[in-house]
């Protein structure tokens, strides 16, 4: 009986464990194509990111065209002089929409300081502009979204779990990674360190 009652407690506390892991590395793997709906937290932390796979790329990213979501081209080059927030994300990743609200507002507070968000959809599939047009109305997302392809996701050391995001100084250097949901204080506490190198 005491034996019972021992393995039990082990087996709670190896699932607590697990599950404070699961959590804190939440995000989504590339491999996961679905389109499902994730409406909450709890369901959104689920989503694991494999973070053994993800090769973040460092130094200085190439300067390459591309054309975002409300058709408009443009350059990496253009955003250099500023700190720039790149957020690699979909529609379909709950724990992108987790941390969502927060890069919303960062990129309000951020708006007269030289600091340029930009959110980089990693959606596929025939509809992927409409889908992502409306996800973007929908969420009120006031910054600068870029559908990916292949020449993008490799300057940034391939993207294999989202969401993923960058800090680049004014130089368009890579200060920061994170792969992963991460609080919306420690994205601002990046950017004001970026902010805080920048001359």
């Amino acid at each position: 009986m005491i034996f019972n009652c021992k393995k039990t407690m082990i087996y709670k506390r190896l699932f607590l464990l697990l599950s404070i892991f699961l959590f804190i590395a939440s995000g989504c793997s590339k491999k996961e194509k679905t389109r499902t709906e994730v409406n909450d937290t709890g369901a959104a932390a689920k989503n694991v990111s494999e973070i053994s796979e993800v090769q973040v790329r460092e130094g200085n990213v190439p300067n390459f065209s591309f054309t975002d979501a409300s058709g408009q081209s443009t350059t990496f080059d253009s955003f250099k002089g500023k700190v720039t927030v790149i957020n690699f994300w979909a529609t379909w990743c709950g724990p992108c929409k987790v941390e969502l609200p927060d890069l919303i507002e960062l990129s309000k507070e951020y708006e007269s300081r030289n600091v340029k968000f930009i959110g980089i959809s990693t959606d596929r599939g025939g509809d992927v502009v409409e889908d992502v047009r409306a996800f973007i109305e929908k969420a009120g997302i006031p910054y600068q979204i870029v559908i990916s392809n292949d020449e993008i996701e490799s300057a940034y050391g391939n993207i294999h779990a989202i969401p993923t995001t960058f800090i680049l100084d004014e130089n368009g250097n890579i200060v920061e990674s994170f792969v992963g949901v991460r609080s919306k204080q420690i994205f601002a506490d990046a950017i004001n360190k970026a902010l805080g190198t920048a001359s």
